[in-house]
């Protein structure tokens, strides 16, 4: 106001020196516009105000207590615990702002640029692996102390019952984008749009925001027993439509909590700063001490000991009185051993609802992949999970929680969808920024596009091997053309549905064509999958054709019917065939409670050709022409307890938990029916499990056994143990055996493999960088094969390499290195089985492998 009179009393003086002045007039009018002038800076300086807010660069979170001033004017305020400030302009024509904050780099701003709103300040962590903490007791130890101390009492989760509103809002951007070599090339030009949208402002290096998805839902869970439920009231995503993929975006698959000792992240175990045993692996520091709202509070910084080991760096606030965490801050460059991963922040807030409870109330998960190098365009994904009303111990909380069917329950009814985009501009906390509303339409644009339809079938038929044509695919491209000892050349056409025809109802099938046994061969099948969530799912197929698979302990396939299937195998060991002709029809219920039923009626008749026994010993007289014919029923049972499906249109995935899977298996093959020839009863069973060990990696097992009651059943129908003839390492089979080589109508054994995941080499300084991770594993089974099955199969003649384990343990033990410049495994295996005769194997053999993992 003061600013404001001042003006008004100079205009009036103005005035009045030009009534008594008529000479000099110019004069007048010069000294007329250097009042006003006056006045206005006056004025402006009686109220100019820079607002700002101060942010991690990388995370874009706010930097709470930071320091900032003008260096010149020698006047400044801290940043609130939102990070913002409000900080009166220098009375300098030329001055510099000062930003600082501890393990940051400070940043120096020109008064000219303070001048936008809203000034926006990103600052860079400088956090360094290893810092040494030289004084013999450093209060930051001491405050590490008291958090362990007191973190029984502080951590979440002192509750029966909880709930939350939850906003989750996920971003992935392009980043490190170079704009002129995208508009010169002759594959991206028809996007050159697309660069456009490039944000160049708030980054050094500029990115392009591709995909936004925003929910608001109710987040419903009990202790014990274990429930949990959400149900999604909005939703709304642009470029995904697969309701597998997103309930991944909601709050029910988010686990991590930093007051655990141990955190998982992309399948890799990290110690947490705070876990009792943090002081082995971290340098703690305290930094600061602030008052805020009349609760002081400590600023604890930590780092690593040591390089190349799966832990943070970061930040954390702590409440002085109850030495709570109210804001921590985790950090992962890419020194540590996780693939692709340039750059990993996770920051946790935390509020106090009372004297004894503290509940989580943001989590933020942001991570930056490097597929193509970390100098070239990466990705960022950025996810938000606010927590809102929360309340616990509540009746309403129960009475939601019985409504499930399954432990874990997500509910996404189709209004989500439909009112999704209104609903959220209602209640989203904070608007859109310009990146996001971009974000929000740029996968559909380009969905619509000719050209990126074009291309995007493309990489699909590089990668998955299939062309879409409307309604119909072929492929994959790989088994269009093979060669094998039977057929010769073999050419094969696959043909198959889209969604586009139906997403519940798949009909495909191949057919493929022998050179050299001048055979066609073929299959043709009809999948079925009952709407909504109800859990059935049928498979009808009908299939005539060599059997050129590998299967596993537990009847998984691997098939090596394509163009590489005879690089990859071992030489000196003759291919095996048999032909079947199968008729299947599958039926699958897949119940709330992490079990599933399976039932299965088929008729399969089989042909077998040298060095296999010839199926004609099997005929009742010389004059059977018949071939071997079965009709088997089979019940299968599954509990997988925590297990995640990922259904795709052609397969479903299955994320396992840490819990055991159980499978147990009947069959009953009745004879005369389907002029089946065979009678008997099979029983088989399976346990297996992952699981971490806390420091030491992660371990995976197998436990199986099984028993067929018959005397007389050709080998086919037998427990045949799964051989391995490549050099390709199949992790479910044996390696060094053969195929066909063991038989046994009773058996049991195991499978166990530990990963290091570079444990033991991270003590060698030099292959710290390196990422190669280390593992052991053994494969065992014993089994046997009664007098009436031997002399029906003629194994005691010994004529075809086939025979029984007669009671013996044969063992595998491997060693070997994984994640071989990221991709690579290479596998040493050594064979212990007591020597038989003049039957003569590999006792040592070298495999390889290639995945990718993180």
């Amino acid at each position: 106001m003061e600013g404001v009179a001042l003006f008004i009393v100079l205009i009036v003086l103005q005035l009045f020196l030009m009534l008594q002045t008529f000479i000099c007039t110019c004069k007048g009018w010069a000294v007329f516009f250097c009042l006003l002038l006056s006045a206005r800076m006056v004025c402006g300086q009686g109220s100019a105000m820079t607002r700002g807010k101060v942010v991690n660069k990388f995370t874009e979170e706010p930097l709470p207590f930071a320091t900032v001033y003008w260096k010149y004017a020698d006047h400044g305020v801290m940043t609130d615990s939102a990070g913002e400030f409000k900080l009166k302009r220098s009375t300098r024509t030329s001055d510099t702002m000062i930003v600082r904050y501890v393990g940051y780099v400070t940043k120096a701003i020109p008064l000219a640029a303070t001048d936008q709103e809203p000034l926006v300040i990103q600052m860079e962590a400088t956090m360094n692996v290893g810092v040494e903490v030289k004084a013999k007791m450093d209060k930051g130890l001491v405050w590490w102390r008291q958090v362990v101390a007191h973190r029984p009492e502080n951590a979440p989760g002192h509750y029966n019952s909880y709930y939350a509103e939850l906003y989750n809002k996920l971003e992935i951007d392009l980043s490190n984008i170079n704009k002129q070599r995208w508009e010169r090339s002759r594959i991206m030009k028809p996007y050159t749009f697309v660069t456009q949208r490039v944000d160049t402002t708030s980054e050094t290096k500029p990115f392009l925001p591709v995909f936004l998805s925003e929910s608001v839902s109710d987040y419903y869970v009990a202790g014990s027993p274990s429930k949990v439920r959400e149900e999604i009231r909005a939703l709304n995503t642009s470029g995904i439509k697969n309701e597998s993929v997103m309930q991944y975006l909601g709050g029910i698959n988010q686990k991590i909590n930093t007051y655990d000792n141990y955190l998982s992240i992309f399948g890799r175990e990290f110690i947490s700063p705070v876990s009792n045993v943090g002081d082995r692996y971290y340098h703690y520091k305290g930094l600061d001490t602030v008052i805020q709202n009349g609760q002081q509070y400590f600023h604890l910084a930590f780092t690593p000991r040591r390089e190349g080991e799966n832990l943070f760096s970061g930040d954390c606030w702590i409440q002085a009185s109850t030495w709570a965490l109210q804001k921590i801050s985790l950090s992962v460059s890419g020194a540590v051993n996780i693939n692709f991963v340039k750059r990993l922040d996770i920051i946790q807030e935390f509020s106090q609802r009372n004297e004894k409870e503290w509940v989580v109330t943001k989590d933020r998960f942001i991570v930056e992949l490097a597929f193509l190098g970390k100098e070239k365009t990466t990705f960022i994904g950025r996810k938000t999970t606010l927590y809102r009303n929360i309340a616990v111990d509540q009746d309403f909380i129960v009475r939601k929680l019985n409504e499930n069917r399954r432990k874990e329950e997500l509910v996404i009814p189709d209004s989500a969808t439909v009112i999704g985009k209104n609903y959220l501009e209602q209640h989203r906390p904070d608007p859109l920024t310009t990146n996001e509303k971009h974000a929000i339409t740029l996968v559909d644009t380009l969905k619509s596009m000719p050209a990126f339809k074009k291309l995007s079938n493309t990489v699909t038929f590089l990668v998955d091997g299939h062309i879409k044509m409307g309604n119909v695919e072929i492929g994959p491209w790989y088994k269009w053309i093979s060669r094998n000892r039977i057929e010769g050349l073999r050419f094969r056409f696959d043909l198959g549905t889209t969604p586009e025809f139906s997403r519940n109802l798949r009909l495909y099938g191949y057919l493929a064509y022998g050179t050299k046994d001048e055979s066609l061969k073929g299959k043709m099948a009809v999948a079925y999958i009952w709407p909504g969530d109800k859990g059935w799912s049928t498979l009808a197929s009908y299939k005539d054709d060599l059997d050129n698979n590998q299967r596993g302990f537990n009847g998984e396939e691997v098939s090596l019917d394509n163009i590489f299937g005879q690089l990859v195998r071992r030489h000196g060991i003759p291919q095996k065939f048999t032909r079947e002709q199968e008729m299947q029809l599958t039926v699958r219920k897949r119940f709330p409670e992490q079990f599933s039923l399976q039932g299965t009626v088929s008729r399969s008749q089989y042909t077998t050709y040298d060095p296999l026994p010839p199926h004609s010993i099997f005929r009742s007289s010389p004059n059977d022409r018949s071939h071997i014919v079965n009709a088997e029923f089979r019940l299968g049972f599954r509990y997988a307890p925590g297990e995640k499906e990922i259904r795709t249109f052609r397969k479903t995935r299955r994320v396992k938990s840490n819990q055991p899977v159980i499978d147990v298996a009947y069959a009953v093959a009745p004879a005369g029916v389907l002029n089946s020839r065979y009678q008997y009863h099979k029983v088989n069973f399976s346990i297996q499990q992952q699981f971490p060990l806390n420091r030491w990696g992660r371990v995976n097992y197998m436990i199986y056994a099984g028993r067929i009651f018959a005397d007389k059943l050709p080998f086919v129908l037998l427990q045949i143990h799964p051989g391995n003839e490549t050099y390709y390492y199949n992790k479910d089979a044996f390696s060094l055996m053969n195929k066909y080589e063991f038989v046994s109508d009773r058996y049991a054994g195991f499978n166990i493999e530990h990963n290091f995941n570079g444990k033991l080499l991270n003590l060698l300084p030099f292959m710290r960088k390196t990422g190669i991770r280390q593992f052991w594993n053994a494969k065992a089974v014993i089994g046997d094969l009664s007098h009436a099955n031997r002399v029906y199969n003629q194994i005691e003649y010994g004529r075809y390499g086939m025979r029984s384990l007669d009671g013996k343990v044969y063992t595998e033990l491997g060693t070997g290195f994984d994640n071989i410049f990221r991709f690579f495994r290479v596998d040493a295996v050594w064979r212990l089985y007591p020597q038989k005769g003049n039957v003569s194997y590999s006792s040592f053999g070298l495999f390889g492998s290639f995945r990718l993992q993180f």
